[in-house]
């Protein structure tokens, strides 16, 4: 159904997760599919809530976010889900979420009324689309498995979709993704439960966001740690990205991670 590479697993909220075999990397958090969903991508987006919705889902999977928004936001007008795994979007109604949910997404399969599907590498669909988004869910596999979905060019094009009081939400909370947000004219927030971080948002709007990043937060984005993953043209394979952010780390004159921490912490 899914293909050879991908199995079905139960995560601890007995909500149904799959892992790649061939990444050897788990599509959601083993704590809870559905409530990561929640956690990290519904509820720091539900500062945006007084108006019909336009939400955009990059890396759609098995479609929690989308359902779970769905469930959550009742003024939703559009949302345009991107996934390059056709057998996983065809497929994501039958992973039983709610019935009724269920049903919308099986339906907008054939008819694209309110849901739009686009099957392709996210790198070959984000420069055609021309809409402004309310919400953004940026959800692909990490960095270090799929580079090629967090380089600073393709999320200076998903931020030219985000609308100027819209937001951004991600689970990545890692550096150079913090840093391709950042000069992409962003303002960076934390996702926060239990007093971890759990996840990013970003806005053009100071206001959508209630966790922002501190001075010395932002003063480690000016350090190797945060050199950005490039893909000038997103044609770029995960190796080749990461084997020239290596040879630009070995390059760089910026100051080390573990220097900036010693220097603050010298300074208190």
């Amino acid at each position: 159904m899914l293909g050879d590479n991908i199995q079905i697993i139960k995560t601890k909220d007995n909500s149904i997760g799959l892992y790649d075999k061939n990444l050897d990397e788990i599509f959601h958090s083993i704590y809870g599919a559905k409530t990561e969903a929640f956690e990290k991508f519904i509820q720091p987006a539900k500062i945006i809530n007084n108006k019909p919705l336009k939400i955009l889902d990059i890396c759609y999977g098995i479609g929690y976010n989308t359902k779970c928004a769905l469930e959550n936001f009742k003024n939703i007008s559009l949302i345009d889900c991107v996934e390059i795994n056709k057998n996983l979007v065809f497929n994501s109604y039958k992973f039983k979420y709610r019935n009724d949910i269920d049903e919308i997404i099986k339906s907008n399969l054939e008819k694209n009324d309110l849901i739009h599907f686009y099957i392709d590498d996210v790198r070959n669909i984000i420069k055609n689309l021309n809409k402004k988004y309310d919400i953004i869910f940026h959800d692909g596999f990490a960095p270090h498995k799929q580079s090629e979905l967090w380089s600073e060019e393709l999320i200076f094009y998903i931020s030219k979709l985000l609308d100027k009081n819209g937001i951004y939400c991600t689970y990545n909370h890692s550096k150079p993704v913090l840093k391709a947000l950042l000069n992409a004219g962003l303002i960076i927030g934390k996702t926060i439960k239990d007093n971890k971080i759990i996840g990013t948002c970003a806005s053009f709007n100071k206001e959508n966001i209630l966790n922002p990043l501190n001075n010395y937060e932002i003063g480690q984005l000016n350090t190797k740690s945060a050199i950005t993953y490039k893909d000038k043209n997103l044609n770029l394979s995960h190796q080749e990205i990461i084997e020239n952010r290596e040879k630009e780390l070995k390059n760089s004159n910026l100051m080390t991670l573990s220097h900036y921490k010693k220097i603050k912490l010298n300074q208190d």
